[in-house]
């Protein structure tokens, strides 16, 4: 088997090169290509790829190349995880709403809508390349926004598609630990949208056990912190993704930032800048890709320790000394922890590697991703891009029907966003202007028309490299 991964310069890769090397014999891997058009970072990352391959998986040949057409020859699988306008561009996605007193987030609201302007024509040049090369392959998406990008690429008629998102199963994990059982023994029915979902069942033994989990306080946190008021969670009667926190709490949350001058994207700027530079350091002694290996780990103790720690806590202070404090803080607290490389892979590269070996053959996976809706979630249309529990194997992906009816509450807004959803799409396909501002003019985020003008204009304006709307 060979690998293709394209964006391989991002942070993700290293997780990815493990996971895929954790289960070599079973995949009978012969080479993975990696490939990125940052021909630096990518050579930086290269001294972590490589050390992880000495440990693990000498034998395996690994191509670096900045040659899409190249990366994607002859190849069975390709994953994709690409970033147009770098970091950069994120940073910018997420204070420009924030300005019009608007949610500034990577993948929902405005910053989303930006990022998968400037990323679905990339991606489907990218299809293209793979579809010439290697007809056969899959593309397995762990691109942001996730759904947007999927939906995109299977209305442009590529069909062996599907999109990554670790936020359910993470989901999923912290409840079955708060209540003392193996996430193995419980069906989670989650139906939704990529960052927009909901659990209406949990069944153990047969019997569905979502009202006693309901009563778990415990049970309704995310990585040990309120992100949604446990009391709200309860009216509701289902349990809602993460990500709902920001249509749940969004006057707190925009208040919060604007208050703090600080978003998500400058604190992974910011430690990115730490981590590339640490490499680069190494770059000039070959024999110190075991340094770089600890560096990285390092790093990805640091950055999980800052996930929605922003929209969380209160207490991080103003951007005059607040990030600088806040980096200082999760690099000091993250400079130890265990490295056990010989464990079962999970987070994205997990979920990837369920989605490839069972695609592959060698194992079935049942598991949480972006594909084709069909009839799944009966209020969303056949051929919508939902987040949804899937069976999998060789011959391809096979949602499991949602029970029962959607909740009103959460059928408004399913139907709402998606139909943003929709006119994002077409949007970023057609560089329309006026579906743009059709689709931002919808999002139930953004107050109105008119914020939604100034807000598009804004970012237009500041990513012209990238986005060209007529």
């Amino acid at each position: 088997m060979k690998i293709a991964i394209i964006g391989a310069a991002g942070v993700r890769t290293p997780q990815l090169i493990r996971a895929l090397f954790h289960y070599k014999d079973e995949l009978q891997l012969d080479a993975i290509h990696l490939m990125d058009i940052d021909e630096q970072r990518l050579e930086n990352m290269g001294l972590i790829v490589k050390e992880i391959g000495s440990r693990l998986a000498p034998g395996i040949q690994l191509l670096f190349t900045s040659d899409a057409q190249r990366a994607l020859k002859g190849i069975d699988y390709a994953f994709f995880s690409i970033r147009v306008g770098s970091i950069n561009s994120r940073v910018l996605d997420e204070q420009i709403p924030l300005r019009h007193g608007v949610l500034g987030q990577e993948t929902t609201g405005p910053g989303g809508f930006s990022m998968a302007l400037r990323t679905i024509p990339a991606m489907k040049k990218y299809l293209e390349i793979l579809s010439a090369e290697s007809p056969d392959a899959w593309a397995i998406n762990l691109t942001n926004p996730a759904g947007l990008i999927t939906q995109a690429l299977v209305e442009e008629g590529f069909r062996q598609v599907v999109g990554i998102c670790d936020s359910p199963t993470e989901l999923f994990k912290d409840i079955a630990n708060a209540i003392g059982l193996d996430p193995g023994r419980l069906w989670f029915d989650y139906f939704g949208i990529n960052h927009l979902g909901w659990i209406k069942r949990i069944l153990f033994k047969k019997r569905d056990i979502l009202p006693e989990v309901l009563q778990n306080d415990r049970a309704l946190l995310r990585h040990g912190r309120e992100m949604i008021s446990p009391d709200f969670i309860r009216s509701l009667g289902v349990i809602p993704n993460e990500y709902l926190m920001f249509y749940y709490r969004t006057r707190n949350i925009v208040e919060g930032l604007q208050k703090a001058g600080i978003t998500r994207a400058m604190v992974i700027d910011e430690l990115n800048k730490r981590l590339f530079a640490s490499l680069q350091q190494l770059q000039d002694t070959p024999g110190e890709r075991k340094e770089a290996y600890r560096i990285y780990q390092h790093y990805s103790r640091a950055r999980d320790a800052t996930y929605m720690q922003l929209e969380t806590d209160s207490t991080i202070g103003t951007s005059q000394n607040g990030l600088e404090r806040l980096i200082e803080k999760v690099w000091e607290e993250n400079r130890e922890g265990p490295a056990n490389p010989g464990d079962e892979p999970a987070g994205y590269s997990g979920i990837a590697l369920q989605v490839l070996r069972a695609l592959h053959g060698t194992r079935t996976a049942v598991t949480t991703i972006n594909t084709i809706n069909g009839s799944t979630v009966p209020c969303l249309d056949p051929g919508d891009i939902v987040e949804v529990q899937c069976y999998i194997d060789q011959n391809g992906v096979h949602p499991y029907q949602i029970e029962g009816t959607i909740p009103e509450h959460c059928r408004g807004l399913l139907q709402a966003v998606k139909s943003y959803e929709r006119l994002a799409v077409q949007a970023a396909l057609t560089q329309s202007y006026d579906l743009a501002l059709q689709a931002l003019a919808v999002h139930p985020l953004v107050p109105d028309a008119l914020v939604a003008k100034e807000i598009l204009d804004d970012l237009c304006a500041v990513h012209q490299d990238f986005i060209t709307l007529q």
